[in-house]
C-alpha cells in the first residue's frame, strides 16, 4: 500500500483536476448561457444528486472501509446496478413532471441524470481502487473524466447554444471513461461479475443503509438550499446562487476526495487504538481547517475582483455572498474530516442521526433566510448550522461517546 503522503498526493492531483474542470464548466455556463439556464442547471444537479445518493447507499465508502472483506465486490456491483436503474427511473418521472411546466428544465434534468448514471459506474470502481491501495488509478480516472467532460460540454454549447445538449456531451464523455478505463482497470483487482443473490444483497443493504442514509442527508443539506432558492426566488437569482455558491460545492468535493483517500487509513488506525486514530484524525481535520481559513481570507479581501474576473461584471456585486459561502466552507472542511472519522469507526447510525438533525436545521434555516434576506440570508443560515454541526462532531468523537454500531456479520 502507498504511503499516506502518496495517497493524498494522488487525491489532490486527480480531484484537483476534476474540480478545476467542473469549475470551468460552471464558468462557461455562466458566461455562455442565460442566468435562467444556470439556475435550471443548478436545480437539475441538485435533484439528481439527491436521487442518486438516495439509492446509492454509500457503497463506495462502505467498500473502501471494509477492511475485513465482509462482502464480495460482486455483491456491491449487483446492488449498485439495481439502485442505478431505480434512480434513472425516478429521474425520468421527475423530468416528465417538471417538463410539463418548464420543458428546458426537463431536458436538462434528463441529461444530468444520464451523466450521474455514468458516474455511478466510476464511483464503485473507485471503491475497488481504494481497497487495493491504488489512488493513482482514481486520480487518472478523475482527470480523464474532468477534462473530457469539460471539453465536450464547451464544444457542444459553443456549437449549439443548448445547455441540455452540452450536458449530454458531458454524459457521453463520462460514460466513455467509465467503460473504457474504470471498469477494465477495476478488473485487475476484483471480479466484475455482479452477484444478485438475494440473501447477500439484503445483508449488504442492511449493513450500508445507515451510511447511505447519512450520505443522503448530507447531500440534501448541500443541495436543498439551491432548490429552495429556485422555488422561492426568481430563477435568475438561482443562477447567481449556483455560480457564486459553487465555491462551496468545489470545496466540499475537495474535502470529500481527501476524506475518501483517508477513510481506509483511519479505519486501520481505529483498529490499532484510540491514540493512533485520534492523532491521525486531528492532523487531518486541522489541515483542512487551515485551508478553509485561507479561503475565507481570500474571499473577504479579493472577492469582488475574483468574481468579476471569473464570471463577469454582473457578479462583482456579490462579494458578501461569496464571503459568507467561504465562511461556511471554512467550517465544512473540518466537518468532512470528522465525519470520515465516524465512518472509519463504522458508526453509521450515529452519523445518520447527526445529519438528519443538520438537514432539518438547514431546510428551515434556508427557507427563513431566503424569505427574510434573499441569497445572503440562505448563506447566513448555512453558516449558523455548520457552526453547530462542527461542535456536535467534536463531542461525538470523544472516546466516551457511546453511539457505536455493532460489527456486522460477513456477507
Amino acid at each position: 500500500m502507498n504511503s499516506i503522503r502518496s495517497d493524498l498526493g494522488w487525491s489532490l492531483l486527480g480531484q484537483g483536476t476534476f474540480l478545476l474542470a467542473q469549475a470551468g464548466l460552471v464558468v462557461a455556463l455562466a458566461r455562455l448561457a442565460p442566468l435562467e439556464d444556470v439556475g435550471r442547471y443548478g436545480i437539475a444537479v441538485s435533484l439528481a444528486s439527491i436521487t442518486f445518493l438516495a439509492v446509492g447507499l454509500g457503497l463506495r465508502m462502505g467498500l473502501a472501509t471494509d477492511a475485513e472483506g465482509r462482502a464480495r465486490f460482486g455483491v456491491y456491483l449487483g446492488l449498485r446496478g439495481l439502485t442505478t436503474v431505480a434512480a434513472l427511473a425516478v429521474m425520468a418521472v421527475a423530468a416528465l413532471a417538471l417538463g410539463l411546466r418548464d420543458p428546458a428544465l426537463g431536458a436538462i434534468l434528463v441529461m444530468v441524470a444520464l451523466a450521474r448514471g455514468a458516474d455511478a459506474l466510476s464511483d464503485l470502481s473507485y471503491g475497488a481502487f481504494q481497497s487495493a491501495g491504488r489512488m493513482d488509478s482514481v486520480a487518472r480516472s478523475l482527470a480523464l473524466r474532468g477534462l473530457a467532460g469539460l471539453s465536450a460540454f464547451v464544444a457542444v454549447i459553443l456549437a449549439s447554444g443548448s445547455v441540455a445538449l452540452a450536458v449530454a456531451g458531458q454524459a457521453v464523455a463520462w460514460a466513455a471513461v467509465a467503460l473504457g478505463h474504470d471498469l477494465p482497470q477495476a478488473a485487475r483487482f476484483v471480479r466484475l461479475r455482479p452477484d444478485f443473490t438475494r440473501t447477500r444483497l439484503v445483508a449488504l443493504l442492511r449493513e450500508t443503509r445507515a451510511l447511505g442514509l447519512a450520505m443522503l442527508l448530507g447531500e440534501i443539506g448541500t443541495a436543498a438550499p439551491r432548490l429552495i432558492v429556485g422555488a422561492l426566488l426568481p430563477l435568475a437569482l438561482a443562477g447567481i446562487y449556483t455560480a457564486v455558491g459553487y465555491v462551496l460545492v468545489l470545496g466540499t468535493a475537495f474535502a470529500a476526495a481527501l476524506s475518501q483517500a483517508m477513510a481506509m487509513r483511519l479505519a486501520r488506525a481505529n483498529r490499532e487504538g484510540q491514540g493512533a486514530f485520534g492523532r491521525m484524525l486531528a492532523r487531518f481535520a486541522g489541515g483542512l481547517a487551515a485551508l478553509g481559513c485561507a479561503a475565507l481570507v481570500i474571499a473577504a479581501l479579493f472577492g469582488g475582483p475574483l468574481l468579476n474576473l471569473v464570471f463577469g461584471p454582473g457578479f462583482a456585486a456579490e462579494t458578501r455572498l461569496l464571503t459568507l459561502m467561504a465562511g461556511v466552507l471554512a467550517l465544512r472542511l473540518p466537518i468532512a474530516a470528522l465525519q470520515t472519522g465516524l465512518v472509519a469507526q463504522r458508526r453509521f447510525a450515529c452519523l445518520a442521526g447527526l445529519r438528519f438533525g443538520v438537514m432539518l436545521a438547514i431546510l428551515s434555516g434556508a427557507v427563513a433566510g431566503a424569505q427574510i434576506a434573499g441569497l445572503e440570508g440562505v448563506a447566513l443560515a448555512l453558516l449558523i448550522v455548520s457552526s453547530a454541526q462542527l461542535a456536535l462532531l467534536i463531542a461525538l468523537l470523544r472516546p466516551t461517546t457511546s453511539c457505536l454500531s455493532k460489527e456486522p456479520a460477513r456477507v
